[in-house]
């Protein structure tokens, strides 16, 4: 039994001399430098960061639908056949007329009359007055386009009254910028939380270590102790045994404390976005700090500051805008366009013109109840959205409540401990007068030391919990940063 202390206490020695070797040279960080490296690392604040800017771009995107669209467009076309206009028919009709009328005026010149029946039948004068028509003539036949042709225009389009639509989308895409802000906001907080929690924790296993180590000394001395006295002949030896087995427990909470914080610098190190190889270690201490707001001034600024209410409003708002652009539906849709041909040469000049500008208003008449379905859908999103932010704010009122309490359970307790710790001080150095003297027993003095021990770490774990729950206190209500600022003040 006594090899197998001994051997817990030589590796007990090695692994603190070890741990004191690595503490000398890690980087020491401060609350607010923990706190900046998790925002700064922190994958899903950069996943909110893109977002913010995806939404940004969305925002100019609606901008941009104020403004005319200009469309180059171009083509090369073939058709099975030219595009031909022929009024050769026309033409010979023409001819034949005409040459009636000259056979007809040339008898009549020599004084005889023919009716056009008679003038057809001259065969020779009719050939010869057609075949002077035909040649002077043009042909009637004309290639309005080309087998092979193309096209290239500038249309342009400028929006005059959509029935609010391009104003609700603006209003909306602003919406979204807000909300991406906000849930960035809200996400810098959480990790924020997250860092200021693991932070605590290494913090408090700090604080018990030291403790473990200044008990696991007392008992050392406690035993060197009881060894003077066995061997003077004032104790039994079984208070030296009891001596020996509380050294040896002590250096197992210390063993066992050790690694606990061990486990709380990798959880912060995770946190905070190192790796688990570079040592680091907190330059703080559990100190107690007042602060002085009330419950209800904690109730009425969450009004103001509490991201989620401020996400359930911009989500109002978009709900909103999207009743507008509903409603804008069953309103005319104005614009004037105009466009212009930049290859004249194939154009058909007598069907397609160079340019065209006009105003153009459309409405549409029926599309089967689906405006319809739309308001009603939209009104019904905002109804929608009214529960959840009523639902949100007694949940949240429920949270601030609950935090506040705790943080104040966790102050009276811290001191109320005062009283006791002075108490189990004074209850020690009597325990260790009296065993000196041979007055006392060793199970005395042990239980003195693991009473003090038990109030000491009580006395701690109650620190931690207070500034916990000042820390999900101040989550809560959206503005954890402020903790920092407790945590500062207090080394002041």
């Amino acid at each position: 039994m006594k090899s197998y202390f001994k051997l817990l206490f030589i590796l007990t020695v090695v692994l603190a001399v070890s741990s004191g070797m690595q503490n000398a040279a890690a980087q020491k960080i401060t609350l607010s430098e923990a706190v900046d490296y998790a925002v700064k690392n922190n994958e899903t604040v950069h996943q909110y960061e893109e977002k913010l800017k995806q939404k940004q771009y969305d925002n100019y995107t609606a901008w941009g639908n104020f403004l005319p669209s200009v469309t180059l467009s171009g083509s090369y076309n073939h058709m099975n056949a030219p595009l031909i206009m022929d009024l050769s028919s026309i033409r010979d009709a023409l001819i034949e007329m005409s040459a009636v009328s000259q056979v007809q005026m040339a008898y009549l010149q020599k004084g005889v009359g023919l009716t056009a029946a008679q003038a057809m039948s001259q065969t020779a004068a009719m050939s010869s007055a057609e075949q002077a028509l035909d040649a002077a003539l043009p042909s009637f036949t004309d290639v309005m386009k080309k087998q092979d042709y193309r096209e290239a225009s500038f249309l342009g389009i400028q929006p005059i009254f959509l029935g609010g639509k391009l104003i609700a989308a603006k209003k909306y895409a602003a919406s979204e910028v807000e909300s991406a802000e906000i849930e960035l906001k809200k996400t810098r907080n959480e990790v924020t939380q997250e860092a200021v929690s693991s932070y605590l924790a290494v913090v408090l296993m700090n604080d018990i270590v030291g403790t473990r180590r200044k008990v696991l000394r007392g008992m050392q001395q406690h035993q060197a102790t009881a060894k003077r006295l066995l061997q003077e002949g004032l104790i039994a030896p079984h208070q030296e045994l009891r001596a020996e087995v509380a050294v040896a427990e002590a250096e197992r909470n210390l063993f066992d404390d050790e690694n606990k914080r061990t486990l709380a610098l990798i959880a912060l190190k995770n946190t905070v976005g190192l790796p688990e190889t570079e040592p680091i270690d907190v330059a703080d201490s559990l100190v107690y700090y007042a602060i002085p707001d009330t419950l209800d001034i904690f109730l009425r600024q969450a009004q103001s500051t509490q991201p989620i209410f401020q996400l359930i409003a911009e989500k109002m708002t978009a709900a909103e805008q999207k009743h507008a652009i509903a409603l804008s539906e069953f309103m005319p849709q104005v614009a004037v366009f105009g466009k212009y041909e930049i290859v004249p040469e194939d154009l058909c000049p007598t069907l397609e013109p160079r340019w065209i500008v006009g105003l153009q208003v459309s409405i549409n008449i029926f599309d089967g109840f689906k405006k319809m379905a739309n308001m009603e859908s939209a009104a019904h999103l905002e109804r929608e959205v009214e529960y959840i932010d009523a639902d949100a704010h007694r949940k949240i009122e429920l949270l601030i409540n609950k935090n506040y309490f705790d943080m104040t359970n966790s102050r009276n307790r811290y001191f109320k401990l005062q009283s006791n710790l002075h108490l189990a001080n004074e209850n020690l150095r009597l325990m260790s007068e009296r065993f000196q003297t041979g007055l006392g027993t060793s199970l005395d003095v042990v239980d003195a030391s693991l009473i003090l021990e038990k109030d000491e770490v009580e006395n701690k774990n109650s620190l931690y919990e207070y500034y916990h729950s000042m820390t999900d206190l101040f989550t809560a209500i959206g503005t954890p940063e402020k903790i920092i600022e407790i945590w500062n003040a207090k080394e002041k």
